[in-house]
């Protein structure tokens, strides 16, 4: 879809909240939402009823875990993936080597591979400068740092958002084991049925097949009287409108159970290596040096951020990820502030730079002085006095002072 603003939300360079308008993103998430709303209100009116346990698993378990997977969610959704904003330029420590550099790009106006000495571009986002770490998203249209479809400031929700999710799964799973044990399997008759009938029908089974009174009085228990005998809250399952939805609960538990469990076993992974599945796919293919996506320091976690990298309580709340002032930009790869212009970065010239370094004249460090005179002064041992820009050399020498009559110098 590529980048797109509707009301001030939405991924372009211009928009000021981050929302995706990805229609098939947007269903995704929808739908996500649906689920978790539509096993919340089911699992309350089905299996919990009259029985404590049920109850309080419900309460203190459940219902939290389904609101963190849910907010988790809404951040993963609303929060800016680490997109590279208009008028990033590269860290100054590193422009002299990324500028160095080789950049192998598509060349758009005659086909093909071309490659250059310079930062690298993206091409996608107007020539905006692009962080070594940084792929392009075509969903969103902008570069986005440690892509693997969030980025490196959401991918912690996503990740929280399955871990939550499978931890609903399992609490459902046990009220649904729970609600079984108790209640039992019953073949109920439908509602068009009257109980009457069904009644008669059983009675003249069993006076056909049992002659002892005794046994006959047991089946009567067992069958006649199955009403009273239920327990409290297990009447609920007897109707087809319960059945079809525990039917539907017990199905969409045992997907999500099985997909999320192998989602953390992945993203697992990525917690532990700081790289993204982009950056280790690469990698392993010999695509790109490890080196390239390697962590930009062991004191936290890239993932989670916070000061350390060790497991701490916020790593389980869905709250920003907050990286050390001084390693922000070296994660991000790139430095902006509001005060950047909105166009995309441009590398200073040589001619620059040479002016510049002329304009500072003689504080400017001297290298190679090339000397040039009508006489050769290689067996003269003598001592530079005066250095003048465009002017002249004086030179003493031990038997006598020599005056050059033409002598140019020449700082390189």
């Amino acid at each position: 879809m590529g980048r797109s603003t509707l009301w001030g939300f939405g991924t372009d360079f211009t928009s000021q909240k981050w929302l995706s308008l990805d229609p098939c993103g947007i269903l995704c998430v929808s739908l996500s939402i649906s689920i978790h709303l539509f096993a919340l209100f089911a699992l309350g009116f089905t299996m919990i009823s009259h029985y404590l346990l049920s109850q309080i698993l419900y309460a203190l378990l459940y219902v939290p875990f389904s609101a963190l997977a849910l907010a988790s969610l809404f951040m993963a959704t609303t929060t800016d993936p680490g997109a590279v904003p208009m008028g990033a330029r590269p860290i100054p420590a590193n422009l002299a080597s990324e500028s160095d550099s080789i950049v192998t790009e598509r060349d758009t106006v005659r086909g093909g591979l071309r490659r250059r000495r310079g930062i690298r571009r993206c091409r996608k986002c107007n020539d905006n400068y692009k962080p070594p770490r940084a792929h392009h998203d075509s969903v969103t249209g902008r570069c986005v740092v440690k892509m693997d479809h969030f980025g490196i400031m959401n991918h912690k929700f996503f990740i929280l958002f399955i871990l939550y999710t499978f931890l609903t799964a399992i609490v459902s799973l046990a009220l649904i084991l729970i609600k079984f044990i108790r209640c039992g399997i019953s073949v109920q008759p439908s509602n068009n049925v009257s109980q009457d009938n069904v009644n008669k029908t059983l009675q003249y089974v069993v006076d056909s097949y049992y002659e002892d009174h005794q046994q006959q009085q047991q089946y009567d228990n067992m069958f006649l009287n199955s009403e009273e005998q239920t327990k409290p809250g297990c009447d609920a399952m007897m109707n087809s409108d319960s059945m079809i939805i525990f039917t539907l609960l017990v199905i969409v538990t045992i997907l999500f159970f099985f997909f999320t469990c192998c989602m953390l076993i992945e993203q697992g992974e990525a917690v532990d290596t700081n790289m993204s599945k982009i950056a280790r796919m690469k990698t392993r293919a010999g695509l790109s040096n490890a080196d390239e996506y390697r962590p930009v320091a062991t004191e936290f976690n890239e993932v989670f951020g916070g000061e350390h990298p060790t497991l701490s309580w916020h790593w389980f709340l869905p709250l920003p990820v907050r990286f050390p002032e001084w390693a922000r930009d070296n994660v991000l790869g790139y430095e902006y502030n509001s005060t950047f212009p909105p166009v995309p970065y441009q590398e200073p010239s040589d001619d620059t730079d040479t002016e510049s370094a002329a304009s500072r004249g003689s504080s400017v460090s001297l290298g190679r002085l090339s000397v040039t005179s009508d006489r050769d002064l290689g067996d003269v041992e003598s001592d530079i006095e005066n250095v003048y820009v465009g002017g002249g050399v004086t030179l003493d020498q031990d038997s006598s002072s020599v005056k050059k009559r033409s002598t140019a110098a020449s700082i390189t």
